[in-house]
């Protein structure tokens, strides 16, 4: 899993391209298993532990928390909507109010994540709303 700049260099000139990782690698039961990033659908916390949902409908339980995985996913396009719930943007299907709170409904997902009022303003601005 790659979360620090990498240097690359070329005869020419030395950059420094900051990266986003396209695959990690998750340690599970009996073994690792390695994910495309592109196919998390939302996260999930529960404590110390988080549940990633992928888009073929299966999910793995890991035992890192939710921030670890908003900082390595931040220019993935993963979104912060509530203190347990970080979803890719590219699953969003739609916002709605209901009963005063705000929610969304992600593709290949049946759950309804509810988006908290102190994050709704960052939501739609992130969105461009």
């Amino acid at each position: 899993m790659i979360t620090e700049p990498i240097t690359l260099e070329h005869p020419d000139t030395t950059k420094t391209a900051v990266t986003k990782p396209k695959f990690i690698a998750l340690s599970i039961k009996n073994g690792i298993k390695v994910i495309a990033v592109d196919d998390i659908v939302y996260l999930e916390s529960s404590g110390r532990y988080t549940t990633l949902y992928f888009n073929d409908n299966t999910h793995v339980t890991i035992c890192k928390n939710l921030g670890h995985y908003e900082k390595l996913f931040e220019k993935n396009h993963f979104l912060r909507i509530h203190h347990s719930f970080l979803i890719n943007v590219a699953y969003l299907k739609n916002i709605f109010r209901d009963g005063g709170g705000q929610y969304c409904k992600m593709n290949y997902a049946s759950e309804i994540l509810p988006i908290s009022n102190r994050r709704f303003s960052f939501v739609k601005k992130y969105l461009h709303y």
